[in-house]
């Protein structure tokens, strides 16, 4: 999806939502802030009051509202499944944690077979398999006396427990105000793509110092550009085995081999399918979230001598590595990547031996002159 239509859907839901674009000349992304009750502000478990939203956690939680108001679900029910939302997942439709899938980290089949039938990885979908189990485990949680954090805990039985899910009621009423009862506005303004600035001139963009090269690339349109400018800014930021999401770097999860032996579960950062999903949805491009699916289907197809900056690089015969081309510089063809645990986002020479596979994959449709060599 396009950010022109994100911007519109958000607009029809919010109504008095205000869109501040960002300024040409930096590389910025969109986040959304809507103000909790001044009654029950406080701060989140992060330390924010309350926390930002990316225009992809926004998009999640318009889709958890519209389900619970298809399925008549009260101001309270909506108000418990956001909490439960943004403990488990940050309002990500497609993180996975072992068995555990999308917002609502659900593991099939779930009680009665609630989640199943479905891909869990939709948040509509996810929504409903939530409100089902609702319904039928606290069919009076409108007016149960409990919180709403102790009957989120009867919903989703977690081995962590209703206490980490009563810190997110001041955002989850926040949000409620806005999308359920359109009695607040939300505003999305931008805030920087990561820890560095990166200009993007149109379709120049300047290599930041930590690049450890000198010059600009050129990208074939402004679009590509703030994809490019988006992976640049995060430059020296650990490999974490699947991290990355959407808004950003995130913990990395378990594989029970080399990346747990380098503490990538405790690393907060992205890896190289994640690095991409990221920079991506700045401009509001979906992509899959492996590296593999990203190969499959994350655009056009092209020859390696055709590729352009910002095209998908891929690794190996079973797709097990993606990087982001970034161009030719003093001759030399660079991509920018994750690379592998112990390692940080860098930029390296695109290295054509090996399993290199001899295509990129194009996620934005458009054309130029080729910049490889």
């Amino acid at each position: 999806m396009r950010v022109k239509a994100l911007f519109a859907s958000v607009v029809l839901v919010v109504g008095a939502l205000l869109l501040v674009l960002p300024r040409p000349e930096k590389a910025e992304a969109l986040s959304c802030t809507g103000a909790a009750p001044e009654t029950t502000a406080r701060p989140a478990p992060d330390g924010s009051t309350p926390p930002d939203l990316s225009l992809p956690q926004l998009e999640v939680a318009k889709s958890i509202v519209a389900t619970a108001k298809g399925m008549a679900i009260t101001r309270r029910g909506v108000v418990i499944a956001l909490q439960i939302a943004r403990q488990e997942s940050r309002f990500e439709a497609d993180v996975v944690v072992g068995r555990a899938t999308g917002a609502f980290q659900q593991i099939a089949p779930g009680p009665d077979n609630a989640y199943t039938g479905y891909d869990r990885k939709n948040a509509s979908m996810a929504a409903k398999g939530f409100f089902t189990v609702l319904l039928a485990r606290v069919p009076g949680y409108d007016t149960d006396p409990r919180s709403n954090a102790d009957i989120g805990q009867v919903v989703q039985a977690s081995g962590a427990g209703a206490g980490k899910y009563e810190p997110w009621q001041p955002l989850a009423e926040s949000l409620a105000n806005v999308l359920y009862d359109g009695t607040a506005a939300m505003t999305c303004q931008t805030g920087q793509s990561g820890p560095r600035a990166v200009r993007a001139d149109g379709v120049d963009v300047q290599l930041p110092p930590e690049a450890g090269l000198a010059g600009t690339v050129k990208a074939p349109g402004p679009e590509t550009a703030r994809v490019l400018a988006a992976a640049l800014s995060w430059l020296g930021t650990p490999y974490a085995w699947g991290g990355g999401t959407a808004s950003g770097p995130s913990r990395g999860i378990r594989d029970g081999g080399v990346a747990d032996a380098n503490g990538d579960f405790a690393k907060v950062g992205f890896d190289c399918s994640g690095l991409m999903l990221y920079s991506y949805a700045q401009v509001g491009v979906s992509l899959p979230r492996t590296s593999r699916a990203q190969h499959a289907g994350g655009g056009a197809v092209v020859p390696w001598s055709a590729a352009l900056p910002g095209d998908l690089v891929f690794y190996g015969a079973v797709v097990h590595h993606v990087a982001m081309f970034l161009g030719v510089v003093n001759g030399v063809p660079y991509m920018v990547e994750a690379p592998q645990s112990g390692d940080v986002v860098k930029v390296s020479p695109v290295r054509t031996g090996g399993d290199f596979r001899a295509e990129v994959v194009r996620p934005i449709p458009g054309g130029g002159a080729d910049q490889h060599v």
